[in-house]
């Protein structure tokens, strides 16, 4: 794990950076604003302990909080996927499947990683447009722009993972 670090921070680096200058900019509608911020937090190791990952979600939430003015929301929403992470990994993980270090689409498989993603992404999402929004008005029009920014960051995300993953092995299951 303590080889992982420098590609860790690299990848925060690259995604913070990725989500303040591109991906806050970009809005296809009022409905749809996406992030990909929070594959940060989905790639770190499988072996970090859960302490430290909820360390790490809460600070390079408030980092992404202190750039784009947000007062807290991306923290809060960071540090809940930190937190329901592991569950998330034991829910949709096979009994007695062994994975590497850390998530890989080329390890786990395709199908698993857009699982993994929809579902983490999806509470994301749920949670930041329910605190921005701070009521449960137009409820129909608040579940629109949650399912339309989930599918639009899941395809930059996938797109991101296929650009910068190590292909080791392909297992498109």
């Amino acid at each position: 794990m303590i080889n992982q670090i420098p590609l860790n921070l690299f990848r925060l680096l690259l995604l913070l950076l990725a989500q303040i200058l591109i991906f806050s900019h970009i809005n296809f509608s009022s409905f749809i604003n996406p992030y990909i911020f929070p594959l940060f937090i989905l790639l770190l190791p499988f072996e970090i302990p859960r302490w430290l990952l909820l360390l790490i979600g809460f600070t390079s939430g408030l980092a992404l909080d202190f750039f784009l003015g947000s007062t807290g929301m991306h923290a809060a929403a960071c540090l809940l996927v930190a937190y329901l992470r592991p569950f998330l990994i034991n829910v949709i993980t096979p009994k007695g499947t062994e994975f590497e270090i850390s998530p890989n689409v080329y390890a786990q498989g395709i199908t698993w990683f857009v699982v993994y993603l929809s579902v983490a992404m999806f509470i994301y999402l749920t949670f930041y447009f329910l605190v921005e929004a701070a009521t449960f008005l137009n409820l129909f029009l608040l579940l629109v722009k949650i399912f339309l920014s989930v599918l639009v960051s899941l395809t930059f995300m996938l797109i991101f993972l296929f650009l910068f993953s190590a292909k080791k092995k392909r297992r498109f299951a």
